[in-house]
C-alpha cells in the first residue's frame, strides 16, 4: 500500500503526528490533502478515517472507510472490523486474513515479551493442565498439532507430550520465530482451516492457544478438527468469555465466546465435552480478562445403537518421532 509521491507521503507523516498530539481537526485536514495529490492510496483514506471516527464523526468514518475498502479489499488494515463496531456493516464472522496476518507478522519480534511480561499470558499451561487431567500420560505419544502456533508458547508446553510435533500459522513472521526455537518436527506457514484440510495425517491432539479470538464462527473450525482428528482424539483451545448465547466481536478487535455457543457448537459437530472450565488466560490494561479453557473429544459413530469402540485411543497412537531440524512448509 504505497504511494509514490513523496508529498503526499509527507502529509500523512505530518497528520499521523497530528492524531498523537491530539489535533484530530487538523489531522482530518492534513489526511485530506494528501488524498488529493494521491486520491486512490489507501493508507491515507484509512488514516482520515480513523480521524474522523476519533472525532465523533461517525458518518463521514464510515464513508471513509468504505473507500479504503474499495481501493484494498483484502483489508490489511481492518476497516471491516471498523465498520461493524460502528454499526454500519454485520459483525464478521471471521477477522480479514490480511489482516491478522500482518498483525501478526509486524507483532512477531516483540510477542513473547508483551504477552508474557505484559500480559501475564498462561492459555498454553492452562491447556496442558486441562489436557492432562483428560487424558495423563507417562510420556511421549502420538501426533500433536500447535494451530495458530504463534511463536512456539503451546508447542514448548506440549512438546514433551508430543511423538510428532506440527505447528501452522498464518504469520511467516511468527513462524520464523518459532523456527528458531528448534522444537516442531514441522512447521507451515498456512490458514487453520486450509491447514486443517489438507493434512495429510491425522492427529491425536490439536491445540489451537489464543486462535478463536480472531474467529468468530466455530462451525467450519470444529467441523475440520473433527476430520483431522484420528477417532478418540481431542482439541483444546482458550477462549475469551462473552455472555449470552453466542459470540461478539469487542473493542479490542478479538471475539468473545459464551459457553453456550461452544457448548452448542461442539456437540453439533459431534464433539463431547471433556472441560469446558472458566480461566483468566491473559490481562488487559492491569484487568483479568474473563475466558474458558476447552477441551472436546471426538464421539465415536455410533452402530446399531452399540457406540464403536475407537480404532485408536487417544494419546496412544504409535507415531515415530520426527527429524531434528524442523521441516518449515510455506503456504
Amino acid at each position: 500500500m504505497t504511494c509514490c509521491d513523496l508529498a503526499a507521503h509527507r502529509r500523512l507523516e505530518v497528520g499521523l503526528a497530528l492524531v498523537a498530539e491530539g489535533d484530530l481537526a487538523g489531522a482530518v485536514s492534513v489526511f485530506e490533502q494528501a488524498l488529493e495529490m494521491a486520491p486512490d492510496w489507501p493508507e491515507a483514506h484509512f488514516a482520515l478515517a480513523d480521524a474522523l471516527h476519533a472525532a465523533g464523526r461517525r458518518d463521514e468514518a464510515v464513508a471513509a472507510y468504505a473507500a479504503y475498502l474499495a481501493r484494498d479489499p483484502a483489508d490489511v488494515m481492518g476497516a471491516a472490523i471498523r465498520l461493524a463496531l460502528l454499526g454500519a456493516a454485520p459483525q464478521p464472522e471471521r477477522l480479514p486474513e490480511a489482516y491478522v496476518k500482518t498483525l501478526f507478522d509486524q507483532y512477531a519480534p516483540r510477542f513473547e515479551e508483551s504477552l508474557i511480561g505484559h500480559l501475564a499470558y498462561r492459555a498454553p499451561f492452562q491447556l496442558r493442565a486441562a489436557l492432562d487431567a483428560v487424558a495423563p500420560t507417562a510420556g511421549p505419544c502420538g501426533r500433536v498439532l500447535d494451530l495458530g502456533c504463534g511463536t512456539g508458547l503451546a508447542g514448548e508446553a506440549l512438546r514433551n507430550r508430543a511423538a510428532w510435533l506440527e505447528g501452522v500459522d498464518l504469520s511467516p513472521g511468527m513462524i520464523e520465530q518459532a523456527q528458531r526455537k528448534g522444537i516442531y518436527d514441522r512447521l507451515e506457514v498456512a490458514d487453520a482451516l486450509i491447514a486443517l484440510g489438507a493434512a495429510n495425517d491425522r492427529f491425536d491432539i490439536i491445540v489451537a492457544a489464543d486462535v478463536v479470538t480472531y474467529l468468530g464462527n466455530l462451525e467450519p473450525l470444529l467441523a475440520a478438527a473433527r476430520r483431522a482428528l484420528v477417532p478418540g482424539g481431542v482439541i483444546a483451545f482458550s477462549a475469551q468469555r462473552a455472555g449470552g448465547d453466542g459470540f461478539v466481536l469487542g473493542g479490542d478487535h478479538r471475539y468473545s465466546h459464551s459457553a453456550a455457543y461452544l457448548r452448542a457448537t461442539a456437540e453439533a459437530a459431534g464433539f463431547k465435552i471433556e472441560r469446558l472450565d472458566d480461566a483468566v488466560c491473559r490481562t488487559e490494561k492491569g484487568a483479568d480478562v474473563p475466558g474458558l479453557i476447552v477441551v472436546l473429544g471426538d464421539r465415536p459413530a455410533a452402530a446399531n445403537g452399540v457406540i464403536v469402540a475407537p480404532a485408536t485411543a487417544f494419546g496412544q497412537q504409535d507415531t515415530p518421532g520426527g527429524p531434528k531440524t524442523p521441516l518449515v512448509r510455506p503456504h
